[in-house]
């Protein structure tokens, strides 16, 4: 269930980071991916061979396999963009972050920035310590991906892709309802009102 990405890898098509819906696996025990999902983000299960400051991203992955990304190690990022990202979500209460965004396998392994804009910002907040978790957001998976999240952030690039109800379906299992688009143009945050 679990692989390590590594980076690596070339891109053969022009599109490759353009976002869209990946093909995914429909499976029947979705919440269990998702808990699973959780439970690593957080730090209860780790790669063999992770140190036990070392955090990471969880992609589920369109076969709905776990990825661990790893954040950079612990105590390597400068203070100051500590204390930024300290501004953004602070530490003292960890949260569950799940995210939205573009997760072909090809183009996460060939380039995960490119792939995902604000993916250093997820790093970021993974490497403070909240348990932060992606997913492409398909119908089959809406819920169960957001399901105990304090936070949902949405790449921006994905909405069109999204399913009409997908803020209703999204903050229906969610611990806050705290919904934010991550504009591409401008790459700020934007908070959608849930109603």
């Amino acid at each position: 269930m679990y692989k390590k990405s590594n980076g690596r890898g070339s891109a053969n098509k022009s599109d490759l980071y353009e976002p869209r819906m990946p093909e995914v696996d429909v499976l029947p025990e979705i919440e269990e991916v998702f808990a699973q999902a959780r439970k690593t983000a957080a730090g209860e299960t780790k790669l063999s061979g992770a140190g036990a400051n070392d955090r990471f991203l969880v992609l589920v992955t369109p076969g709905r396999l776990l990825m661990q990304h790893p954040c950079p190690a612990a105590g390597s990022i400068p203070h100051d963009q500590v204390v930024s990202i300290e501004k953004i979500i602070p530490p003292a209460v960890k949260r569950n972050i799940a995210v939205i965004a573009y997760t072909e396998l090809q183009a996460v392994r060939t380039d995960l920035g490119k792939t995902i804009p604000f993916a250093g910002l997820l790093m970021g907040f993974a490497y403070i310590g909240h348990a932060v978790w992606i997913f492409e957001g398909h119908p089959s998976a809406l819920a169960a991906g957001c399901r105990d999240a304090d936070l949902l952030i949405v790449d921006g690039g994905m909405v069109p892709f999204l399913a009409k109800d997908w803020v209703a379906t999204a903050s229906s299992g969610m611990r806050k309802k705290e919904i934010y688009l991550h504009d591409r143009a401008t790459y700020k945050l934007v908070r959608v009102v849930v109603s």
